[in-house]
């Protein structure tokens, strides 16, 4: 028990009274858990009742003074490069070394999923297009594979990027289509 206390004692503290921004929360806000973060939920959508309603290309934040920023399912409900004032933002507010976590579905998996019989028509569509909800914010503008959302989310800002993200506390994040984790270089 030592060990893995020690580890988890270790990780506490470090993540210990971080500030995380969920961006573009919609239907999915996160929850503060054990002090360790505190999340602030951000949707332009008032109806949702995010913790805080602004776009999130502006955010009323100074610079480097974020831990974590996430983009749960949110950049492929903008069309083509419109949601790079998302990351030129998530850049901005992010301390050095601070986590930026994109999630989207990746088209080309899909569509090779979809391709091979794996998954449905509905399923597959479902991702390219949107769950339409009744508000035109629910619909699918653009869609990423692993190689042009890394390019879209420029390199030369961060120095490192992965396909496994660490699991927030608070956070309720779908691992599902494609995922990227990014630490931010300053």
């Amino acid at each position: 028990m030592g060990t893995r206390w020690n580890v988890w004692k270790s990780w506490r503290l470090e993540t210990a009274m971080k500030l995380a921004l969920n961006i573009g929360s919609g239907q999915r806000p996160f929850k503060s858990v054990f002090d360790e973060v505190q999340w602030i939920n951000v949707d332009s959508v008032e109806s949702w009742n995010p913790d805080l309603v602004c776009d999130g290309s502006s955010l009323p934040y100074q610079d480097e003074s974020v831990d974590f920023v996430v983009l749960h399912h949110v950049l492929e409900h903008f069309g083509c490069n419109e949601g790079a004032g998302l990351l030129k933002e998530a850049h901005r507010v992010l301390k050095r070394g601070g986590l930026l976590q994109i999630f989207v579905p990746n088209i080309r998996e899909l569509a090779i999923g979809w391709l091979n019989g794996k998954i449905s028509t509905q399923i597959f569509l479902t991702n390219v297009y949107g769950a339409y909800m009744g508000h035109e914010e629910d619909r699918h503008k653009w869609n990423f594979d692993q190689e042009s959302l890394w390019d879209f989310a420029g390199q030369e800002q961060w120095t490192s990027y992965s396909n496994r993200c660490r699991t927030l506390p608070g956070s309720d994040c779908a691992h599902d289509w494609w995922i990227l984790e990014m630490e931010c270089r300053k």
